[in-house]
Protein backbone atom coordinates (compact mmCIF):
# COMPACT_ATOMS: atom_id res chain seq x y z
CA UNK A 1 0.00 0.00 0.00
CA UNK A 2 1.23 3.47 -1.27
CA UNK A 3 2.65 6.19 1.56
CA UNK A 4 0.41 8.97 0.92
CA UNK A 5 0.58 12.89 2.61
CA UNK A 6 0.02 16.22 1.84
CA UNK A 7 0.72 18.79 3.20
CA UNK A 8 -1.29 21.29 3.19
CA UNK A 9 -0.73 24.91 3.01
CA UNK A 10 2.70 25.11 2.89
CA UNK A 11 5.14 27.79 1.75
CA UNK A 12 7.66 26.38 -0.50
CA UNK A 13 10.28 27.09 -3.14
CA UNK A 14 8.68 28.18 -6.73
CA UNK A 15 11.78 28.04 -8.91
CA UNK A 16 10.48 29.89 -11.34
CA UNK A 17 11.16 33.11 -8.99
CA UNK A 18 13.08 31.49 -6.76
CA UNK A 19 10.45 33.21 -3.75
CA UNK A 20 7.96 31.72 -1.47
CA UNK A 21 4.55 30.85 -2.42
CA UNK A 22 1.45 29.14 -0.58
CA UNK A 23 -0.02 26.03 -1.92
CA UNK A 24 -0.29 22.37 -1.07
CA UNK A 25 2.51 19.31 -1.76
CA UNK A 26 0.93 15.97 -2.43
CA UNK A 27 3.23 12.87 -2.21
CA UNK A 28 2.87 8.93 -2.79
CA UNK A 29 5.65 6.96 -1.28
CA UNK A 30 8.86 8.62 -2.80
CA UNK A 31 7.69 11.17 -5.24
CA UNK A 32 5.63 14.48 -5.53
CA UNK A 33 2.63 13.60 -7.30
CA UNK A 34 0.99 17.02 -7.32
CA UNK A 35 1.54 20.35 -5.99
CA UNK A 36 -1.03 23.40 -6.14
CA UNK A 37 -3.75 25.01 -4.26
CA UNK A 38 -6.45 23.03 -2.57
CA UNK A 39 -5.50 19.74 -3.41
CA UNK A 40 -8.51 16.93 -3.07
CA UNK A 41 -6.75 13.66 -2.10
CA UNK A 42 -8.46 10.43 -0.96
CA UNK A 43 -9.46 9.37 2.54
CA UNK A 44 -6.34 7.42 3.05
CA UNK A 45 -3.88 10.21 2.59
CA UNK A 46 -2.06 11.48 5.87
CA UNK A 47 -3.14 15.25 5.94
CA UNK A 48 -0.18 17.60 7.70
CA UNK A 49 -1.80 21.09 8.19
CA UNK A 50 1.65 22.91 6.72
CA UNK A 51 1.00 26.27 7.50
CA UNK A 52 3.60 26.81 9.26
CA UNK A 53 6.29 25.20 7.48
CA UNK A 54 8.07 26.44 4.75
CA UNK A 55 9.73 23.71 2.31
CA UNK A 56 13.08 23.95 0.44
CA UNK A 57 14.00 20.63 -2.41
CA UNK A 58 16.73 18.91 -0.82
CA UNK A 59 20.11 20.18 -1.39
CA UNK A 60 22.59 18.72 -3.81
CA UNK A 61 26.19 18.77 -2.94
CA UNK A 62 27.70 18.33 -6.45
CA UNK A 63 31.50 17.59 -5.49
CA UNK A 64 32.75 16.13 -2.23
CA UNK A 65 35.80 13.84 -1.27
CA UNK A 66 33.70 12.08 2.08
CA UNK A 67 37.26 10.80 3.34
CA UNK A 68 38.74 13.52 3.81
CA UNK A 69 36.60 15.00 6.42
CA UNK A 70 39.35 13.40 8.63
CA UNK A 71 41.77 16.29 7.37
CA UNK A 72 39.25 19.28 8.16
CA UNK A 73 40.66 22.76 9.62
CA UNK A 74 45.05 21.25 9.33
CA UNK A 75 45.70 24.16 7.15
CA UNK A 76 45.08 28.13 6.59
CA UNK A 77 44.38 28.95 3.20
CA UNK A 78 47.43 27.31 1.72
CA UNK A 79 48.67 26.37 -1.89
CA UNK A 80 47.89 22.68 -3.51
CA UNK A 81 51.22 20.98 -2.75
CA UNK A 82 51.19 22.40 1.16
CA UNK A 83 47.69 20.68 1.18
CA UNK A 84 49.12 17.38 -0.58
CA UNK A 85 51.64 16.86 2.47
CA UNK A 86 49.35 17.66 5.42
CA UNK A 87 47.22 14.92 3.51
CA UNK A 88 50.28 12.50 2.56
CA UNK A 89 51.15 12.93 6.53
CA UNK A 90 47.94 11.19 7.37
CA UNK A 91 47.44 8.99 5.04
CA UNK A 92 47.27 5.75 7.55
CA UNK A 93 44.07 7.61 9.36
CA UNK A 94 42.23 6.69 5.87
CA UNK A 95 41.93 3.11 6.26
CA UNK A 96 38.79 1.68 5.55
CA UNK A 97 37.38 2.04 9.29
CA UNK A 98 38.23 5.83 9.46
CA UNK A 99 37.16 6.20 5.78
CA UNK A 100 33.97 4.80 6.72
CA UNK A 101 33.58 7.39 9.91
CA UNK A 102 34.89 10.40 8.56
CA UNK A 103 32.55 9.78 5.36
CA UNK A 104 29.96 9.02 8.05
CA UNK A 105 30.51 12.32 9.87
CA UNK A 106 30.77 14.21 6.22
CA UNK A 107 27.13 12.80 5.11
CA UNK A 108 25.28 13.62 8.65
CA UNK A 109 26.78 16.98 8.42
CA UNK A 110 25.67 17.72 5.30
CA UNK A 111 22.30 16.13 6.15
CA UNK A 112 21.87 17.99 8.91
CA UNK A 113 21.87 21.16 6.68
CA UNK A 114 20.02 19.77 4.16
CA UNK A 115 21.93 18.30 1.83
CA UNK A 116 19.84 15.80 0.60
CA UNK A 117 21.88 14.87 -2.99
CA UNK A 118 25.88 14.01 -2.87
CA UNK A 119 28.03 13.90 -5.83
CA UNK A 120 30.81 11.30 -4.08
CA UNK A 121 34.56 11.03 -5.78
CA UNK A 122 36.24 8.10 -4.49
CA UNK A 123 38.68 5.22 -5.85
CA UNK A 124 37.30 3.45 -2.41
CA UNK A 125 33.87 3.03 -2.84
CA UNK A 126 33.12 0.59 -0.99
CA UNK A 127 32.92 2.62 2.62
CA UNK A 128 31.44 5.89 1.30
CA UNK A 129 28.73 3.53 -0.09
CA UNK A 130 28.16 1.80 3.87
CA UNK A 131 27.68 5.04 5.19
CA UNK A 132 25.75 6.66 2.38
CA UNK A 133 23.53 3.44 2.96
CA UNK A 134 23.13 3.95 6.81
CA UNK A 135 22.35 8.38 6.57
CA UNK A 136 19.35 7.24 3.83
CA UNK A 137 20.67 10.15 1.27
CA UNK A 138 20.85 9.92 -2.35
CA UNK A 139 23.96 9.80 -4.05
CA UNK A 140 26.16 9.65 -7.23
CA UNK A 141 29.32 7.48 -6.53
CA UNK A 142 32.13 9.15 -8.89
CA UNK A 143 34.42 5.88 -8.88
CA UNK A 144 37.71 7.24 -9.59
CA UNK A 145 40.20 5.22 -11.81
CA UNK A 146 43.80 6.11 -13.40
CA UNK A 147 46.40 4.64 -15.72
CA UNK A 148 48.84 7.60 -15.59
CA UNK A 149 50.23 10.40 -13.98
CA UNK A 150 51.66 13.90 -15.46
CA UNK A 151 51.88 15.69 -12.53
CA UNK A 152 53.84 16.32 -10.14
CA UNK A 153 53.37 14.87 -6.30
CA UNK A 154 51.95 11.91 -5.51
CA UNK A 155 50.27 9.66 -8.22
CA UNK A 156 46.72 8.35 -7.93
CA UNK A 157 45.99 4.41 -8.01
CA UNK A 158 47.01 3.20 -11.21
CA UNK A 159 45.01 0.57 -13.44
CA UNK A 160 44.75 -0.96 -16.91
CA UNK A 161 42.20 0.47 -19.31
CA UNK A 162 40.30 -2.88 -19.23
CA UNK A 163 41.01 -3.21 -15.65
CA UNK A 164 39.60 0.39 -15.09
CA UNK A 165 36.24 -0.43 -17.02
CA UNK A 166 36.01 -3.88 -14.97
CA UNK A 167 36.26 -2.18 -11.96
CA UNK A 168 33.70 0.67 -12.99
CA UNK A 169 31.38 -2.13 -13.61
CA UNK A 170 31.52 -3.98 -10.51
CA UNK A 171 31.06 -0.64 -8.66
CA UNK A 172 28.00 -0.44 -10.89
CA UNK A 173 26.77 -4.11 -10.22
CA UNK A 174 27.57 -3.78 -6.54
CA UNK A 175 26.33 -0.69 -5.35
CA UNK A 176 23.67 0.75 -7.73
CA UNK A 177 20.55 0.86 -6.17
CA UNK A 178 17.10 2.79 -5.51
CA UNK A 179 19.71 6.04 -4.19
CA UNK A 180 22.61 5.26 -5.40
CA UNK A 181 24.45 5.76 -8.99
CA UNK A 182 27.77 4.92 -9.81
CA UNK A 183 29.25 6.56 -12.77
CA UNK A 184 33.00 6.32 -14.05
CA UNK A 185 35.66 8.78 -13.19
CA UNK A 186 39.31 9.65 -13.23
CA UNK A 187 41.47 12.04 -11.31
CA UNK A 188 42.08 14.61 -13.62
CA UNK A 189 43.02 15.73 -17.17
CA UNK A 190 46.30 14.24 -15.58
CA UNK A 191 45.48 10.51 -14.80
CA UNK A 192 44.43 9.16 -17.93
CA UNK A 193 45.67 9.17 -21.35
CA UNK A 194 43.19 9.10 -24.47
CA UNK A 195 42.33 5.31 -24.42
CA UNK A 196 41.18 5.46 -21.04
CA UNK A 197 39.24 9.15 -21.44
CA UNK A 198 37.62 7.32 -24.21
CA UNK A 199 36.45 4.15 -22.58
CA UNK A 200 35.39 5.62 -19.78
CA UNK A 201 33.40 8.17 -21.91
CA UNK A 202 31.87 4.90 -23.66
CA UNK A 203 31.09 3.38 -20.19
CA UNK A 204 29.39 6.71 -19.28
CA UNK A 205 27.29 7.11 -22.32
CA UNK A 206 26.37 3.07 -22.42
CA UNK A 207 25.24 3.71 -18.48
CA UNK A 208 23.45 6.99 -19.08
CA UNK A 209 25.10 8.79 -16.74
CA UNK A 210 28.33 11.46 -17.23
CA UNK A 211 32.30 10.99 -16.66
CA UNK A 212 33.49 13.22 -13.94
CA UNK A 213 37.15 14.57 -14.11
CA UNK A 214 39.35 17.50 -12.03
CA UNK A 215 39.36 19.83 -14.75
CA UNK A 216 41.75 23.26 -15.53
CA UNK A 217 42.05 23.22 -11.29
CA UNK A 218 44.70 26.00 -11.28
CA UNK A 219 47.44 27.43 -13.32
CA UNK A 220 50.14 24.55 -12.37
CA UNK A 221 47.49 21.91 -13.85
CA UNK A 222 46.93 23.60 -16.71
CA UNK A 223 50.80 24.19 -17.67
CA UNK A 224 51.54 20.56 -17.08
CA UNK A 225 49.47 19.67 -19.36
CA UNK A 226 50.12 21.66 -21.85
CA UNK A 227 53.92 20.84 -21.68
CA UNK A 228 52.55 17.46 -22.02
CA UNK A 229 50.08 17.51 -25.07
CA UNK A 230 51.02 21.29 -26.59
CA UNK A 231 47.25 21.98 -25.79
CA UNK A 232 44.99 22.86 -22.88
CA UNK A 233 43.11 19.54 -21.39
CA UNK A 234 39.41 20.95 -22.10
CA UNK A 235 40.77 21.36 -26.40
CA UNK A 236 42.17 17.81 -25.86
CA UNK A 237 38.88 16.82 -24.70
CA UNK A 238 37.19 18.20 -27.58
CA UNK A 239 39.45 16.59 -29.74
CA UNK A 240 38.66 13.54 -28.60
CA UNK A 241 35.00 14.18 -29.34
CA UNK A 242 34.33 13.73 -25.46
CA UNK A 243 33.21 16.72 -24.50
CA UNK A 244 29.61 15.70 -24.36
CA UNK A 245 26.57 16.27 -22.26
CA UNK A 246 28.02 13.14 -21.02
CA UNK A 247 30.84 14.78 -18.99
CA UNK A 248 31.45 16.74 -16.24
CA UNK A 249 34.04 18.40 -15.66
CA UNK A 250 35.07 20.04 -11.70
CA UNK A 251 36.49 23.13 -10.92
CA UNK A 252 37.42 24.60 -14.44
CA UNK A 253 38.91 27.48 -12.27
CA UNK A 254 41.45 28.60 -15.31
CA UNK A 255 40.33 28.66 -18.70
CA UNK A 256 41.36 30.73 -21.39
CA UNK A 257 39.34 32.54 -23.99
CA UNK A 258 39.66 29.70 -26.14
CA UNK A 259 38.42 27.11 -23.65
CA UNK A 260 35.31 29.06 -22.65
CA UNK A 261 34.69 29.16 -26.03
CA UNK A 262 35.13 25.33 -26.48
CA UNK A 263 32.62 24.80 -23.15
CA UNK A 264 29.94 26.98 -24.18
CA UNK A 265 29.29 24.60 -27.72
CA UNK A 266 30.14 21.67 -25.49
CA UNK A 267 27.41 20.41 -23.63
CA UNK A 268 29.06 19.56 -20.64
CA UNK A 269 28.36 19.77 -16.95
CA UNK A 270 30.26 22.10 -14.72
CA UNK A 271 30.43 21.47 -10.76
CA UNK A 272 31.97 25.03 -8.94
CA UNK A 273 34.23 24.75 -6.06
CA UNK A 274 34.05 28.22 -4.87
CA UNK A 275 35.63 28.15 -1.36
CA UNK A 276 37.67 25.12 -2.51
CA UNK A 277 38.90 26.92 -5.25
CA UNK A 278 39.99 30.20 -3.60
CA UNK A 279 41.49 28.32 -0.39
CA UNK A 280 44.34 26.50 -2.80
CA UNK A 281 44.81 30.10 -4.82
CA UNK A 282 43.30 27.88 -8.18
CA UNK A 283 41.97 30.64 -9.62
CA UNK A 284 38.19 31.41 -10.08
CA UNK A 285 35.85 29.62 -12.36
CA UNK A 286 33.98 32.24 -14.66
CA UNK A 287 30.02 31.34 -14.36
CA UNK A 288 28.99 34.81 -15.54
CA UNK A 289 30.57 33.90 -18.84
CA UNK A 290 29.29 30.29 -19.10
CA UNK A 291 25.81 30.03 -17.32
CA UNK A 292 23.90 30.66 -20.19
CA UNK A 293 25.13 27.91 -21.92
CA UNK A 294 26.14 25.46 -19.37
CA UNK A 295 24.34 23.63 -16.85
CA UNK A 296 26.66 24.09 -13.19
CA UNK A 297 26.03 22.94 -9.71
CA UNK A 298 28.30 23.74 -6.74
CA UNK A 299 30.24 21.65 -4.81
CA UNK A 300 32.32 21.25 -1.27
CA UNK A 301 35.35 19.69 -2.84
CA UNK A 302 37.33 18.40 0.52
CA UNK A 303 37.53 19.26 4.27
CA UNK A 304 40.96 20.19 3.63
CA UNK A 305 40.42 22.78 1.47
CA UNK A 306 37.38 23.89 2.59
CA UNK A 307 37.18 23.75 6.50
CA UNK A 308 33.44 24.90 6.51
CA UNK A 309 32.80 22.29 4.05
CA UNK A 310 29.22 23.89 4.33
CA UNK A 311 27.64 23.77 0.76
CA UNK A 312 25.58 26.73 1.38
CA UNK A 313 28.45 29.37 2.76
CA UNK A 314 30.00 28.07 -1.13
CA UNK A 315 27.02 29.79 -2.27
CA UNK A 316 27.14 33.30 -0.22
CA UNK A 317 30.70 33.33 -1.14
CA UNK A 318 29.79 33.26 -4.82
CA UNK A 319 27.13 35.70 -4.44
CA UNK A 320 30.03 38.17 -3.14
CA UNK A 321 33.13 36.95 -4.79
CA UNK A 322 32.39 36.70 -8.36
CA UNK A 323 32.07 40.80 -9.63
CA UNK A 324 34.69 41.68 -6.93
CA UNK A 325 35.57 44.45 -9.38
CA UNK A 326 33.26 43.95 -11.89
CA UNK A 327 29.46 44.04 -11.48
CA UNK A 328 28.87 41.81 -15.19
CA UNK A 329 30.96 39.10 -13.61
CA UNK A 330 28.00 38.81 -10.84
CA UNK A 331 25.70 36.08 -9.99
CA UNK A 332 22.18 36.24 -8.62
CA UNK A 333 20.90 34.78 -5.60
CA UNK A 334 18.10 33.40 -7.51
CA UNK A 335 20.75 31.62 -9.79
CA UNK A 336 22.79 30.32 -6.85
CA UNK A 337 19.28 28.72 -5.55
CA UNK A 338 19.47 27.06 -8.75
CA UNK A 339 22.77 26.05 -8.64
CA UNK A 340 22.49 24.45 -4.47
CA UNK A 341 19.19 22.06 -6.38
CA UNK A 342 17.98 21.10 -9.61
CA UNK A 343 21.35 22.76 -11.57
CA UNK A 344 23.71 20.25 -8.73
CA UNK A 345 21.33 17.54 -9.55
CA UNK A 346 21.39 17.54 -13.59
CA UNK A 347 25.39 18.04 -13.02
CA UNK A 348 24.89 14.36 -11.58
CA UNK A 349 22.58 13.13 -14.32
CA UNK A 350 19.50 13.20 -12.26
CA UNK A 351 17.06 14.73 -13.68
CA UNK A 352 13.90 14.16 -10.78
CA UNK A 353 15.81 15.67 -8.13
CA UNK A 354 16.23 18.91 -7.25
CA UNK A 355 12.54 20.75 -7.68
CA UNK A 356 9.23 20.51 -5.54
CA UNK A 357 7.40 19.54 -9.26
CA UNK A 358 4.94 17.51 -10.27
CA UNK A 359 7.54 13.87 -11.09
CA UNK A 360 10.42 14.33 -9.14
CA UNK A 361 11.60 12.63 -5.94
CA UNK A 362 10.62 13.45 -2.59
CA UNK A 363 13.47 14.99 -1.44
CA UNK A 364 12.16 17.73 0.84
CA UNK A 365 13.88 20.08 3.97
CA UNK A 366 11.12 21.79 6.29
CA UNK A 367 11.97 24.86 8.48
CA UNK A 368 9.66 25.75 11.31
CA UNK A 369 8.79 29.39 11.45
CA UNK A 370 8.65 29.03 15.29
CA UNK A 371 12.24 27.76 15.35
CA UNK A 372 13.83 30.07 12.59
CA UNK A 373 15.03 33.39 13.10
CA UNK A 374 12.29 36.50 12.68
CA UNK A 375 14.62 37.91 10.36
CA UNK A 376 14.03 36.73 6.83
CA UNK A 377 11.92 38.10 3.90
CA UNK A 378 10.37 36.48 0.63
CA UNK A 379 13.66 37.37 -1.52
CA UNK A 380 16.09 35.01 -3.00
CA UNK A 381 19.23 36.40 -1.14
CA UNK A 382 17.00 36.39 2.07
CA UNK A 383 16.34 32.86 1.46
CA UNK A 384 20.48 31.86 0.72
CA UNK A 385 21.14 33.29 4.20
CA UNK A 386 17.73 31.08 5.74
CA UNK A 387 19.24 27.58 4.47
CA UNK A 388 23.09 29.21 5.35
CA UNK A 389 22.13 30.50 8.99
CA UNK A 390 19.52 27.79 9.79
CA UNK A 391 18.99 23.97 9.80
CA UNK A 392 15.87 22.25 9.17
CA UNK A 393 13.72 20.59 11.70
CA UNK A 394 12.86 17.74 9.13
CA UNK A 395 14.61 16.55 6.16
CA UNK A 396 13.11 13.42 4.01
CA UNK A 397 14.75 11.56 1.50
CA UNK A 398 12.57 9.07 -1.07
CA UNK A 399 9.81 10.06 0.50
CA UNK A 400 11.26 8.82 3.92
CA UNK A 401 11.86 10.61 7.21
CA UNK A 402 15.50 11.20 7.72
CA UNK A 403 15.36 13.84 10.11
CA UNK A 404 12.69 14.36 12.66
CA UNK A 405 12.90 17.83 14.98
CA UNK A 406 16.37 18.40 13.73
CA UNK A 407 17.47 14.41 15.14
CA UNK A 408 18.47 11.63 13.14
CA UNK A 409 15.56 9.07 13.24
CA UNK A 410 18.57 6.46 12.99
CA UNK A 411 19.71 7.35 16.17
CA UNK A 412 23.44 5.03 15.29
CA UNK A 413 24.32 7.57 13.13
CA UNK A 414 24.52 9.85 15.83
CA UNK A 415 27.24 6.94 17.87
CA UNK A 416 29.61 8.35 14.66
CA UNK A 417 30.27 11.12 16.43
CA UNK A 418 32.70 9.95 19.29
CA UNK A 419 34.62 7.69 16.79
CA UNK A 420 34.99 10.55 14.72
CA UNK A 421 36.58 12.58 17.86
CA UNK A 422 38.77 10.14 18.48
CA UNK A 423 39.91 9.62 14.69
CA UNK A 424 40.81 13.65 15.05
CA UNK A 425 42.44 13.37 18.05
CA UNK A 426 45.02 11.53 15.70
CA UNK A 427 46.03 14.09 12.83
CA UNK A 428 49.30 15.10 13.07
CA UNK A 429 49.70 18.62 12.34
Amino acid sequence: MKTKILFKGIKYLDVVPMLLISGDIYIEDDTIVEIGRDLVVCSETAIVEASQLIAFPGLVNAHLHPSKEIHCSILDASPIDMVLDSVHKNNELESPQGQYIAALKALSSGIKKGVTTFGLFTSRAENDVLAARLTGCRCVVNFCQSNMWAGKGQSPQRSTVDVACDNFYAALSSYQDSLVSVSPATASELSADDALLLALHKAARHTRTRLFLHAHEGKIQVDLHSAKYGKSGIQRLAELKILDRHTALVHCSHLSEDDISVLKNSGAQIIHCPVSNSFVGAGTFPVSALMSDVNIGLGTDAAMVNPGNNLTSDALFALYHHGDTDFSKKVSAAKLLYFLTEGGAKTLGLNNVGKLESGYKADLILFEKSKIDTDYINTPVSLLKLLNSESPSRVMINGENIIIDGRFVNVDIELNDTEYEMLRAQVRL
